[in-house]
């Protein structure tokens, strides 16, 4: 059994999967996504205090924001995959234009990145065929199955909502409910798990005490996504 810790750095960006937009004039809505910079500080703390290391999709925009900051994620060991460039739905945008501006981003700090995740884990069949053509080897969007499974030449790393912090966060559930949700999909499963957060959520207060909690009962079984892909 083994772990992938992933986050989504999707900052205001993120505001585009949003529903009822636009979101321009938003200010709070906006400063909610604005506070990935101080959360993703102190999840990045919380993973060098248990010598883990976590694979961070990050949108093209996000990246250009502050390329310094995903630079020493890289640095200090961690993986940088695609997440789109804008953070749009691929169901409403160009894309190839999207995939094509987002390596171009990763591309400014020395990263071709192998992985990607859909914006919203919406994947669509176009962007499902063209991401072997740009040299991707796995995605993690998909939920056919609790295992990595194969889809064409591409590795599925598959996510769920019961593995991500969203759900849990928007009805502000306590953090050691979710916790224990994790811990025991964790002790049930029969291969791979990802499980993913976002800084601007988890990063805030006490949610912090469920990434540490995770990592207390996971242990050093956490690997990359492109290990993942490869075992």
């Amino acid at each position: 059994m083994s772990v992938s810790v992933s986050v989504d750095v999707d900052g205001v960006a993120g505001l585009a999967c949003r529903p009822g937009g636009p979101w321009e004039g938003r200010l709070t809505s906006r400063s909610e996504h604005e506070y990935v910079w101080r959360g993703l500080e102190r999840v990045v703390g919380v993973l060098e205090r248990h010598g883990a290391r976590a694979t961070f999709y990050v949108p093209g925009a996000t990246l250009l924001e502050r390329p310094s900051v995903f630079a020493e994620l890289v640095a200090a060991g961690h993986e940088l995959a695609h997440h789109g460039h804008a953070h749009l739905p691929t169901t409403a945008c160009d894309e190839r234009e999207e995939l094509d501006r987002g390596i171009e981003a990763l591309a400014t700090i020395g990263v071709t990145a192998r992985g990607y995740r859909s914006p919203g884990w919406e994947l669509t069949p176009v962007t499902l065929a063209l991401l072997p053509e740009l040299g991707f080897v796995w995605d993690s969007s998909l939920m056919g199955d609790e295992r990595p499974y194969r889809i064409g030449p591409l590795v599925e790393l598959p996510v769920h909502w019961r593995l991500d912090d969203v759900p849990y966060w928007t009805a502000l559930r306590d953090p050691r409910e979710v916790l224990a949700i994790w811990t025991a999909e964790h002790d049930q499963a029969t291969g791979h798990l990802t499980y993913t957060i976002h800084p601007e959520l988890t990063g805030r207060g006490h949610r912090l005490t469920l990434l540490d909690g995770l990592l207390d009962h996971t242990g050093p079984t956490i690997t990359h996504g492109d290990a993942a892909a490869a075992a």
